[in-house]
């Protein structure tokens, strides 16, 4: 399957049927290309409740225009998009199963079937800079969609602006819409506008914020679904390797974790036992996978020719040479890493997790503690956890060597033990900001700057074993992986010494008043 697409777009709902308006007034914009009329056709597939549709995700077959072929589009951040494309093939029934397995998440492996007929006539325009290269991609579109069931359904039409820029351009991409905004025209969202035409408006508003009122029970299950949520939405972009998705997913899973660690007292013990378990396990997957991604972008940027370009030439070894083993070795442990997520994602026993998550936050075995009020039964829970952060951080030696952590055991350093507290606290902290606001975010911030050294530290830890791991078949240039493993010794040093400092930050009386 080809990778993954990233574009920068926005779509906005016209307010005429003009042409999309935009041209040389544009920053880095000289000329516009010649119109291209277009026409596609396309079917959109889901769950019968429309379940791809409500988490903001789309499959659909297109047959008209080009590229023909199966497209699955999953939400980014802000303007930004993800697109998997599928050969066309001759299934018309249902999604390919590969599209079908990246949308487990909100579809829960039922069949993805025909809902909606989209055709759209579009005039798409080019901006060129002065070099004739395109820039940007303006669409003036006229669509009409009409649901397939009921087969008599009638169909709507209205107008569409989009924009789509080159290499990133959020500069022109703001220039474009902020004109298209005093015109009249509104931002769209094509699943939302699709889905209002499958099943009409929602209804309903926000709901309350929380307060001191709310049991602890109530505090703690909306954090709770919230990080369920936020799972669920980060799983089809961990799947395709999206940026950043994997690591959204760890600190996500890493979150249901701390939570139900700190607020123990809450819940009835087998069954939150048996959840925390199976999320240590996955939390464990997606740690091996971002730390094999972060350690790759470590290494590499600091094999810079433009860094070490002195020491070629000189008989003491070839940076470029190194890289590429270095390189090599890394590939392979990612390789390996994200291989073990795809599977575990893709085991009975991921979905057994989030079937019992689910369940965790809408039929909860709770004790009588979480019927207390969230002040008196919460703020207590946070001020324990932080003194599981004080107890850990007893247990550091300032003056111990790494060397002295057993390998292949980051739990027996006293400083990965540290941060895993910390982070905990952490997160019990975020549960009760709509208690105590910023007097808890500036507590939760300061605990970040510790857990960010900590970090930094076990970063340079997983660097040098690698780095003492090429060394034996280096040759000349072990030289060189001894300049990087002098260099993460060096920042090993700083991290050893920041953080006693970011600790005495996270530990001030005043910055932890609000507990009491």
């Amino acid at each position: 399957m080809p990778p993954a697409r990233l574009a920068l777009t926005r779509t906005y709902l016209a307010p005429s049927s003009d042409e999309a308006p935009g041209g040389g007034e544009l920053p880095g914009v000289a000329d516009v290309g010649a119109p291209r009329e277009v026409r596609t056709e396309e079917t959109h597939y889901d769950t019968a409740d429309l379940a791809l549709a409500a988490a903001g995700a789309s499959v659909r077959r297109q047959t008209g225009g080009s590229p023909r072929g199966w497209v699955l589009e999953l939400p980014g951040r802000g303007p930004r998009t993800h697109e998997v494309r599928h050969a066309l093939g001759r299934a018309v029934r249902t999604a390919p199963a590969a599209l079908q397995r990246l949308t487990w998440a909100a579809a829960r492996g039922r069949t993805l079937g025909p809902v909606l007929q989209l055709a759209t006539d579009a005039v798409e325009r080019d901006l060129l800079d002065a070099d004739g290269a395109v820039v940007a991609r303006l669409t003036t579109r006229r669509v009409q969609a009409r649901p397939l069931v009921p087969e008599d359904s009638p169909a709507q039409t209205w107008a569409e602006w989009q924009v789509e820029v080159v290499d990133g351009r959020r500069d022109l991409l703001d220039a474009v819409t902020d004109a298209w905004r005093e015109r009249g025209a509104e931002e769209s969202d094509r699943t939302e506008q699709l889905r209002t035409v499958l099943d009409g408006p929602e209804e309903g508003g926000q709901p309350a914020e929380p307060g001191d009122g709310d049991s602890a029970g109530a505090l703690v299950l909306g954090q709770l679904a919230h990080d369920v949520s936020r799972l669920l939405a980060q799983d089809p972009l961990a799947r395709i390797d999206a940026p950043g998705a994997v690591r959204a997913l760890s600190s996500a899973t890493r979150r249901l974790g701390g939570v139900l660690r700190a607020f123990a007292p809450l819940f009835e013990d087998a069954p939150r036992s048996a959840v925390l378990a199976e999320l240590e396990w996955l939390t464990g997957v997606l740690a091996r996978a971002g730390a094999a991604e972060a350690l790759a972008e470590r290494l590499l940027a600091d094999l810079d020719e433009e860094a070490l370009g002195h020491v070629a030439g000189s008989g003491t070894g070839d940076p470029a040479a190194v890289a590429e083993r270095l390189r090599a070795l890394l590939d392979e442990r990612r390789a390996a890493a994200r291989a073990e997520l795809l599977e575990a994602l893709d085991s009975e026993r991921y979905r057994a997790l989030v079937a019992a998550l689910e369940a965790l936050v809408a039929d909860p075995a709770l004790t009588r503690e979480a019927s207390r009020s969230a002040r008196k039964a919460l703020l207590p829970l946070v001020a324990e956890a932080h003194r599981a952060v004080k107890n850990a951080q007893r247990d550091v030696d300032p003056d111990a060597e790494d060397a002295d952590v057993p390998a292949g055991d980051p739990g027996a350093d006293p400083l990965v033990r540290l941060r895993r507290a910390a982070d905990d606290a952490r997160d019990a902290a975020a549960v009760v900001v709509p208690l105590r606001g910023e007097d808890v975010e500036e507590y939760a911030d300061a605990l970040k700057a510790l857990t960010d050294v900590l970090a930094e530290h076990e970063g340079t830890v997983a660097a040098r074993a690698v780095l003492e791991e090429l060394v034996p078949d280096a040759g000349q240039g072990a030289f060189v992986l001894g300049r990087l493993h002098a260099l993460e010794e060096v920042r090993s040093a700083v991290a050893r010494h920041d953080w006693e400092e970011a600790w005495d930050a996270a530990n001030r009386k005043k910055l932890r008043k609000w507990m009491s």
